[in-house]
């Protein structure tokens, strides 16, 4: 098997940070399609590191990169509604040169991405809307604790609690 890439991995890390875009939690960040789709090259280095580990991604739009060495390809459901539940994930690690497929749609309780304006370019057009609805949400308190709120289950309770009955994406 190929050696790691690593450098591979750290330079687009770097080139996805120079955007002064994306969500960033503990040593993770991540990033939509479209403005990863905008950083020359990146897109190509990321699926040379799945050859290298046999395993190429079918559909994705959001990376979840580790700067050391993992790169996941989420796939989230209509990236449009308000509150989009994970699909499915093909997460990549260097380290131990393996490659997992996770489906999540069907597990009744999907994770639910919030404040997703931070992964999109600054010109998106669901940007306007999202930044408006996360300070909302902010202002209510709905963040407050997250290690309840990342799944759509403990989002929704969330929500109820605060009086908010929001639309979520369903799987």
């Amino acid at each position: 098997m190929t050696a790691p890439c690593y450098q591979s991995l750290a330079w687009v890390y770097a080139c996805l940070r120079a955007t002064g875009r994306g969500k960033h939690v503990g040593s993770y960040s991540y990033y939509h399609v479209s403005l990863v789709d905008r950083c020359p090259g990146v897109t190509a280095s990321l699926l040379d590191v799945c050859d290298r580990l046999r395993a190429q991604p079918t559909r994705y739009n959001v990376l979840k990169l580790n700067r050391q060495s993992r790169v996941s390809f989420l796939d989230y459901e209509e990236f449009s509604a308000t509150f989009p539940t994970l699909r499915s994930a093909l997460t990549c690690d260097l380290d131990r040169m393996t490659a997992r497929h996770i489906i999540y749609a069907s597990t009744g309780n999907p994770p639910v991405l919030h404040r997703k304006e931070l992964l999109l370019p600054t010109d998106h057009p669901l940007v306007p809307d999202a930044v408006r609805l996360t300070a909302s949400l902010e202002s209510r308190g709905a963040f407050a604790d997250t290690s309840r709120i990342g799944t759509r289950d403990g989002w929704t309770t969330t929500l109820a609690a605060l009086g908010l009955h929001l639309p979520l994406q369903e799987p």
